[in-house]
């Protein structure tokens, strides 16, 4: 495909993505509960109403409260597992999560 060819569907896919509402492409804080739920729960504390979780792993919420918190930090961090931690996830998964701890401020 020649540089002419590309140009114009380079800029007619940056025309949609532009048009978009912002909450289309934004992370699902929703969703991220109910993967942390499903995903995080064994070793943190994902919920207020949540009792069973690994001693050295923080609470959600904890995590939420740190000084300077940034879920696009958070995000990246998650992808970079830490130790313990045996769930792959994709980066939109992540985001969710990170959007989600985000609501526990």
């Amino acid at each position: 495909m020649t540089a002419k060819v590309r140009t114009p569907r380079l800029l007619a896919c940056c025309l949609v993505l532009a048009a978009l509402p912002a909450q289309a492409l934004a992370a699902d804080a929703e969703a991220g509960k109910r993967l942390a739920l499903a995903r995080c729960a064994a070793c943190h504390i994902v919920a207020p109403n949540q009792r069973q979780e690994v001693a050295t792993s923080p609470p959600f919420a904890a995590i939420a409260r740190e000084a300077g918190f940034d879920a696009q930090a958070l995000a990246y961090a998650i992808l970079s597992p830490h130790p313990g931690m045996n769930v792959i996830l994709t980066r939109a998964e992540v985001d969710d999560i990170a959007a989600y701890i985000a609501t526990l401020h």
